[in-house]
């Protein structure tokens, strides 16, 4: 596989992230709710995140500098972490009685969630940053992205329909993103050799 297919398959992965995040967050905003669906797209979504992560780094690398890989790295690890909470959030926690997860959030569970929020934002927060100084892609996507996922970090310390919000902003700035890596990486592709 060349590098503009793999380039193209982190695109395709943030489309399905962005997308699947956007609309668990608008479902919620109408349900008043989790609901099973939701459930599915905001549990299995954030992996893609990741596709889409390294192929804005591969295109953009040269343009974001130290500090944007500086920012990659932490964003890496805060999406690898945070994907293994979404997991469990949404497929694990949701079905225990509330008395078991009111004890397992006195647990070291809870520190570990709350570092995983950290590590997420600052990664977030670094790497976003990073994007919007390069002015290498669009700014609004860059901020939505920044903002959305910062929301989504602190899920379990803001109010719901701030993180619903937050969901709506990160999938459409995620969407946004892969977009631009889709279309940045057709623009580049070589023109074919002449026939001889």
């Amino acid at each position: 596989m060349d590098t503009r297919a793999l380039l193209r398959l982190g695109g395709v992965a943030g489309l399905l992230c962005g997308g699947a995040i956007a609309t668990a967050g608008a479902i919620e905003l109408v349900a008043d709710g989790k609901t099973p669906l939701t459930q599915v797209l905001n549990g299995a979504s954030v992996p893609f995140g990741i596709g889409l992560l390294v192929a804005l780094y591969s295109l953009l690398h040269q343009r974001l500098g130290r500090f944007g890989a500086l920012g990659f790295v932490v964003q890496f690890l805060g999406f690898g972490f945070f994907a293994g909470v979404a997991f469990a959030r949404n497929f694990v926690l949701v079905y225990l009685d509330k008395p078991v997860v009111d004890e397992l959030l006195t647990s070291p569970a809870k520190v570990a969630f709350l570092l995983t929020g950290f590590l997420a934002l600052t990664g977030t927060l670094l790497f976003g940053s990073a994007l919007m100084r390069s002015r290498a892609v669009p700014v609004a996507a860059a901020t939505l992205y920044t903002a959305g996922l910062s929301v989504l970090c602190l899920t379990f310390l803001l109010p719901t329909p701030l993180v619903r919000a937050g969901h709506i902003a990160a999938g459409v700035g995620i969407g946004w993103l892969a977009w631009w890596v889709w279309s940045s990486v057709t623009a580049r592709q070589p023109a074919t050799a002449p026939a001889v």
